[in-house]
């Protein structure tokens, strides 16, 4: 009897540890309004993939701008207030990554998921791939593989209505290992055959399962669920496929040129005979790399075809300022300056991602405290979920037509009073995208010329378009375009 009620004596104790050393996030429900859910599972059941960005977005509408909330016993800041989240990207103590996004380590620990200073260090050494000489010449790489790119939508026109994301994503699966690896794939086999484009979808959806049910993160767990043996090939053959073109590299004979000096894997290799990095270190951060610039370029230049398709009084306004630049149709050279001429495309990219923004959640975690501008103090180890999807939709920012497609939101008189953070497709702050101009100027580069030569269209309504957080944005249903050949 007296073990008994020792064991339930020091079970009370533990537990009220527990709740002790928490107390923060308790007093937290105190200065920041909140939706509390059910017991131990907080709002967990409440959320599934396909409705996770709807309800969150639905919590900001009753909670305002800013709101905490539970899943499980895990406390989360959701955020979608400018100012705020200025605040948040700025800190030092809000550079890692939440824990969902753990799911990103099973495929190597890289600029995606490190945490600090880790993180700060491999971000410091590898900016040098990104900077402005590094891109301007990735320019000629864009315009070749568009002209490919031309050459496949040439067999569509006039063939009815289709999905042309699976076109764009091999497109810029090819652009990305050639920019970054140094590599032209298009002759490899699992490249022609759609292995490799199939072996990264297939990553990417597992790390979303794992990202929304984090338990997925154990092997033995996807084994019993029967996910296991889909994800672990999809995983064996990119890796396999990377290492490949690592090893291609460090088997030439010649070092690279001088003005080739910062390109990814260059630099990559070059910090491993330095011994700054790891092989693994270059393995995997080639991986990220691969993965981030292909996917988010291409459903950059997906979404913002298929708005202009739904829109075509922009879509001819961005044709008008492209003839003026490039008067006949067919393949034909665009450079940089080019791009800095093209005024309006600027402002249709620009409002494609605002609409349908890039990554839609964005999640961080506290190192320590941090105390924002309203006064409230984020606790250490407060999870963070910025709502750059109802961010980019509020009304109070963006006027009555917030949730509809206009590109002159970007003209300059509209945006001269804007808070600098109001709009935030590439994040903002000390870990933005590393990669946000090469995804712009590629996309540019790529829309300049399939507008010039194609008229897009399509029945689909854009009040019908369903968005689903994907890690990045998906749509429940795609809308489905049709080519017309523009004539001289």
């Amino acid at each position: 009897m007296l073990m008994w009620q020792f064991w339930c004596a020091l079970l009370c104790v533990l537990w009220l540890y527990f709740l002790w050393t928490r107390r923060k996030f308790y007093l937290l429900t105190l200065k920041i309004p909140g939706k509390l859910g059910l017991p131990i599972v907080g709002m967990a059941l409440n959320l599934n993939r396909e409705n996770v960005l709807q309800k969150i977005c639905y919590y900001l509408d009753i909670l305002g701008p800013a709101g905490l909330t539970w899943l499980g016993p895990i406390p989360i800041f959701i955020v979608s207030d400018p100012q705020l989240i200025q605040d948040i990207f700025t800190s030092p103590n809000c550079v890692n990554k939440a824990i969902t996004y753990k799911a990103l380590d099973q495929v190597g620990a890289s600029l995606m998921s490190l945490e600090d200073p880790q993180w700060s260090v491999h971000r410091k050494l590898l900016n040098p791939a990104f900077g402005h000489k590094v891109l301007l010449s990735f320019v000629p790489v864009f315009n070749t593989e568009t002209a490919h790119l031309l050459k496949s939508l040439d067999e569509l026109v006039d063939n009815g209505e289709m999905d042309l994301r699976p076109l764009l994503q091999s497109f810029t699966l090819r652009i990305a290992i050639q920019t970054t690896m140094g590599s032209d794939v298009k002759s490899s086999e699992n490249f022609k055959n759609d292995k490799l484009l199939q072996d990264y979808q297939c990553l990417l959806e597992a790390i979303t399962d794992m990202c929304m049910s984090p338990w997925l993160i154990y092997k033995t767990v996807r084994r019993l669920l029967g996910k296991e043996r889909h994800y672990s090939s999809a995983k064996s053959e990119v890796q396999g496929f990377i290492r490949k073109l690592i090893e291609s590299n460090l088997a030439k004979d010649t070092p690279p040129l001088p003005q080739d000096k910062n390109i990814f894997i260059n630099l990559a290799i070059d910090l491993w005979k330095r011994g700054i990095f790891s092989l693994k270190n270059v393995e995997n951060e080639s991986n990220s790399i691969v993965f981030g610039a292909f996917e988010t370029t291409s459903n950059t230049i997906a979404y913002a075809l298929m708005l202009l398709s739904m829109f075509p009084e922009y879509q001819e306004k961005a044709f008008e300022e492209i003839l003026t630049l490039f008067p006949h149709t067919g393949d034909f050279e665009v450079t940089y300056a080019d791009t800095q001429q093209m005024v309006y495309l600027d402002l249709i990219l620009s409002e494609s991602m605002r609409v349908i923004a890039p990554v839609p959640l964005l999640a961080r975690q506290t190192s320590e405290d941090v105390m924002l501008s309203n006064g409230v103090v984020l606790p250490k180890g407060l999870q963070i979920l910025i709502n750059i999807f109802h961010l980019h939709r509020n009304k109070e920012i963006w006027g009555n037509d917030a949730d509809t497609f206009n590109p002159d939101h970007f003209l300059p008189h509209n945006m001269q009073d804007k808070h600098p953070y109001a709009y935030i497709p590439f994040t903002k702050g000390i870990r933005n995208c590393i990669g946000w101009r090469y995804g712009l100027i590629s996309a540019k580069v790529t829309i300049a010329k399939l507008l010039r030569n194609y008229k897009f269209t399509t029945s689909f309504k854009f009040e019908d378009l369903v968005f689903v957080e994907d890690i990045t944005m998906k749509l429940k249903t795609v809308p489905l375009i049709k080519l017309q050949r523009r004539n001289e």
